[in-house]
């Protein structure tokens, strides 16, 4: 379970935005309660932040239209961080001044951790001395301004006023909270995506790999309390809320981030598709066929994965076997020669699972003997699963190395 957030959303346009807000949090394992103004509830129905967070939605100081009031002394010893997004200009001004005049300002005053603002309004509001003062005394006290992006507005202007993007809001919040979980106090490395090693100028070398699986480790290594780090090639689909993200193209670029990043993290959850082989000189300019044809000379890319397998303290190493068919020993043979802790196998000539697919079915066998079979799901279920069979082991792993420095 990620960090505890109430959520302020006050009245204006980009109140509707608050939803995914919360969808996104939850998404990360945040647990939300939401407080709203009188105004926030002329955009959106507290209900709507009801149904979705589980949670009555307060609004007035003592009884809101979604059911009776929360006490916000108790939510306040309940919340990590108090994050309100959109945050008024009027929001602004009072949590500035001390203000407690509804349930939001009240709840302020109250929370005793991390708040953090999301502005949004019209461009001359936000470059008002007013405002530019608000925020001056918010910072000095401590408060994260999300500064808002720039762009058209709803009141037809054109700058800078717009609340910033939900995945910077998110990643900001997720930032500033206590992650709590399985994997709590562990930091995690995960590669995903193909390489693309250059053929000619507009030309590469890659593989069928979305990145799908990576990207869903990630995301679930984050939701149960890990740091998390992913390196990824070019991907289909999205980095997730909270997790440092840095991109490779090539093996040789990966090779490199690896050696960086590698020393220090608690574990690697090595799926990316890394090219076997790569042409041993890219061709200058363009190839044209109306040359002909043209020979492509390749060799072998080193194996990285037994680069960090032989390393002296090296992290717990999860290494990917996409195999036709599902041939365990052969897996587990590959699991030896790379020195690795663990192999994931999954059967990439399956209907409807492995590259490309939005589902997978795997085997997770450790180097201990142990075998955990994880059925056909969406990748994100999967990816939780192969946490959870190995936690116990990275956690193992963790304090271990805590008792040997004690």
């Amino acid at each position: 379970m990620g960090g505890r957030v109430v959520l302020g959303v006050s009245g204006g346009i980009a109140a509707y935005k608050a939803v995914e807000i919360l969808r996104e949090l939850q998404r990360a394992g945040c647990p939300v309660r939401v407080v709203m103004t009188h105004h926030a509830t002329e955009f959106v129905h507290p209900r709507t932040f009801a149904v979705l967070s589980g949670h009555p939605v307060e609004v007035g100081q003592f009884e809101g239209p979604a059911g009776p009031g929360v006490d916000h002394v108790e939510r306040s010893r309940w919340a990590d961080l108090f994050l309100v997004a959109p945050a008024t200009a009027d929001v602004l001004a009072k949590m500035a001044a001390g203000i407690a005049d509804d349930a939001l300002t009240t709840y302020h005053l109250a929370h005793r951790r991390a708040v953090a603002v999301a502005p949004a309004m019209n461009e001359f509001m936000w470059r008002h001395p007013a405002t530019r003062e608000s925020l001056r005394r918010l910072e000095a006290r401590g408060v994260a301004v999300i500064p808002p992006d720039g762009g058209p507005l709803a009141c037809g202007d054109s700058g800078e006023g717009r609340l910033a993007a939900v995945a910077r809001i998110v990643d900001s919040a997720l930032g500033l909270l206590p992650m709590r979980g399985a994997l709590a106090g562990l930091r995690i490395l995960v590669t995903a995506g193909p390489t693309r090693e250059p053929v000619d100028a507009v030309r590469v070398l890659t593989n069928r790999s979305s990145g799908r699986m990576g990207v869903a480790l990630a995301a679930a290594a984050r939701r149960m309390g890990a740091e998390v780090v992913l390196l990824h090639g070019p991907m289909a689909v999205p980095v997730p809320p909270g997790v440092e993200a840095v991109r490779f193209e090539t093996a040789a670029e990966l090779e490199g981030l690896l050696a960086q990043h590698a020393p220090g993290a608690d574990a690697i959850l090595h799926a990316a598709a890394v090219a076997d082989f790569r042409p041993v000189r890219a061709a200058e300019g363009k190839l044209d066929r109306r040359e002909g044809g043209a020979a492509l000379e390749l060799e072998p890319v080193p194996d990285l994965a037994a680069g960090i397998g032989v390393l002296e303290d090296r992290p717990y190493l999860v290494v990917f076997a996409a195999e036709i068919g599902e041939d365990r020993e052969r897996a587990r043979a590959k699991m030896a020669a790379k020195g690795a802790d663990a192999v994931v196998l999954n059967d990439v000539a399956a209907p409807g699972t492995g590259m490309e697919a939005a589902e997978n079915a795997v085997v997770v066998m450790t180097a201990r003997g142990e075998e955990t079979v994880v059925p056909r799901a969406a990748k994100e279920t999967v990816a939780r699963e192969i946490l959870l069979a190995l936690s116990g082991e990275l956690l193992a792993r963790r304090g271990k190395e805590d008792g040997d420095g004690a």
